[in-house]
């Protein structure tokens, strides 16, 4: 196994939720869903110092050298990590928070050192081509074959693209005592934006998808006492069959398109919403992944908070990421993230108008789903608005600035098109 950690990547898990509200239309029948957010297992419960309240629980990836206070930080507030490093350090310094070891499936690189290249470069099996030629991502990495597969009790199983991903990051997993196994860029299709419109000769959508959901069977074999978790289900397609053999999967636009930042409409949101209700017994990360200036547009983060709350649970992971952020391998955190309102009373609720609703026990949260419909609630009196101010990188020396403030609100409130409102009965 090679333990070095210069990694040439490109795309990382960042790596992933109401007192009563009298709306002026009649609720509709609560969700399906499970009725209270419970706090992350006890075992990765953060220390008594952390900032971070029970109705979040954080993700975060490390791709660079972290300094101690902030690896410290890390630990107290985060309860997932996922790394490409594969290293005995990276074990024995990130203590609580779940690790995960993170792979990419659809593309490799010839720099990636954690994996046999020559071996790899020596199988054209492993490869798609486009009239005889291997097919280049967007990411440079090489597109490899989903479906090459052969029974593992084959002689030459090795020398099979799936086969030797499966084996290869299994071992590391176990051999360097990681929680579990991080799978990147396993969608049930191929984006044509993701080969520059060069697609494989014979692609066929159908084998696609079900080649992907055997791999990923395939590979929870391998790690049947770690955690399995596959980034794919945000581009659908039948992505949803595999949580049926995997411990979860990331939803990873979540209701924005990357770097550009626009929304993408209700639907692409209800459907990750559905989609969390559905498998209560998963991890499913939510990640608002690379957008413009999160750490200035609070609108979009009390909506992407505000989404997230509606259904935090134990197994609900959440992250956000600035896409113009200076250093992109900072660790982010914001102020939203220490709100403590308690335990939810019920699963959310819907509206007739529009309006999402989850009533906790220090507060409620109001999401507006709409591209375009402005609608309105009564606020009960006596409420306070939450309003975050600051957030962002985390310092070299554990610190970050960052704080939440409170308005007095009462009375009709109008919620605009693709909005939030964090509210508490009394101020903290």
């Amino acid at each position: 196994m090679h333990r070095s950690i210069g990694v040439p990547l490109s795309t990382l898990f960042l790596c992933l939720a109401l007192l009563a509200c009298s709306l002026n239309t009649a609720p509709s029948t609560p969700a399906q869903s499970p009725s209270a957010t419970l706090p992350p297992t006890a075992s990765l419960t953060p220390s008594t110092e952390s900032l971070t309240s029970p109705n979040f629980r954080l993700g975060a990836r490390v791709t660079r050298s972290l300094t101690p206070a902030q690896i410290a930080f890390l630990n107290r507030n985060f309860y997932d990590v996922m790394t490409p490093y594969l290293s005995e350090e990276v074990r024995q310094t990130i203590r609580q928070p779940q690790l995960f070891l993170y792979r990419s499936i659809q593309g490799t690189w010839e720099g990636f050192t954690q994996f046999d290249w020559a071996h790899i470069d020596a199988h054209e099996s492993m490869f798609l081509h486009h009239d005889g030629r291997r097919i280049r991502t967007i990411w440079n990495s090489w597109l490899m074959n989903p479906g090459d597969f052969v029974d593992e009790d084959t002689p030459d199983a090795l020398d099979h693209w799936i086969n030797y991903y499966a084996i290869t990051a299994a071992a590391q997993v176990h051999d360097y005592g990681y929680d579990g196994l991080f799978i990147d860029s396993a969608s049930h299709w191929l984006n044509p934006h993701a080969v520059n419109g060069v697609m494989p000769d014979d692609y066929d959508l159908g084998r696609w998808h079900d080649d992907r959901v055997r791999a990923l069977r395939y590979i929870k074999m391998q790690l049947p006492d770690k955690v399995v978790i596959f980034n794919g289900l945000h581009n659908q397609h039948g992505a949803e069959d595999s949580l049926a053999y995997t411990d979860g999967g990331m939803w990873e636009t979540f209701a924005f398109r990357p770097r550009k930042g626009d929304y993408l409409g209700e639907a692409s949101w209800q459907a990750a919403i559905e989609l969390t209700e559905r498998h209560p017994d998963k991890f499913i990360a939510l990640i608002v992944k690379e957008q413009p200036n999160l750490n200035t547009d609070i609108a979009k983060r009390l909506f992407a908070v505000g989404s997230y709350l509606l259904v935090s649970r134990d197994k609900v992971v959440f992250s956000m990421t600035d896409a113009e952020h200076p250093n992109s391998h900072a660790l982010l955190y914001y102020p939203e993230y220490t709100l403590d309102l308690g335990a939810p009373l019920a699963a959310y609720s819907r509206t007739e108008a529009g309006l999402y609703l989850r009533r906790f026990e220090r507060g409620m949260v109001i999401v507006n789903p709409s591209a375009d419909r402005t609608l309105t609630c009564t606020v009960p009196d006596g409420s306070f608005r939450v309003i975050p101010v600051g957030g962002g990188e985390v310092g070299p020396e554990g610190d970050w600035e960052g704080s939440l403030t409170y308005r007095p609100i009462s009375g009709e409130v109008a919620l605009p098109p693709v909005s939030a409102l964090l509210l508490v009965d009394r101020q903290p």
